[in-house]
């Protein structure tokens, strides 16, 4: 009987132990690329922020805090009136950069396609307001497309292979 009782205290304590981490999100996943992986929650339900009585540091308890490294999508040179876009995006196999009501300089422009730890994978040459590209053959993960004019960078877009 005391082995049964021992039996049954440790099981009821490897169970608890087993659930001490987990919390309940709505969304989450991991994304590998041959860069690195991460894992990500989106909704979580219970949060905490403390801060001092001055207010100067806060800090937000919860499953996993985001954290932004580059702001991409952003114009470089906001004199010149480009507006471009990469679509679909998150993309499986093609992709395609729209360019509306910009002229396209003779020659073109230049898209280079970036992973996330800045090699250089791919360059297009951007003679037309519609190119399509390839990144199906990349591994899911985050990359990066700059329009370039020459050696200026025009626009970087953030584009997810899934």
């Amino acid at each position: 009987m005391k082995q049964r009782t021992t039996l049954i205290i440790f099981l009821l304590c490897v169970a608890g132990a087993t659930f001490a981490q987990s919390a309940i999100v709505p969304v989450g996943g991991d994304a590998q690329s041959n860069s690195g992986s991460v894992s990500y929650t989106v909704g979580q339900i219970a949060v905490q922020t403390s801060a001092n009585n001055d207010g100067s540091v806060s800090v937000a308890e919860g499953v996993q805090q985001p954290y932004e490294i580059q702001a991409v999508g952003v114009d470089n040179y906001p004199q010149i009136a480009l507006n471009a876009v990469v679509y679909p995006n998150p993309t499986e196999n093609l992709a395609q950069l729209q360019l509306n009501g910009f002229e396209i300089p003779v020659g073109g422009l230049r898209a280079i396609l970036y992973d996330g730890n800045g090699k250089q994978l791919q360059t297009l040459t951007v003679t037309d307001d519609l190119t399509t590209f390839q990144i199906g053959h990349y591994a899911t993960g985050t990359y990066y497309l700059e329009l370039r004019d020459g050696k200026r960078v025009l626009k970087t877009f953030k584009v997810v292979r899934k």
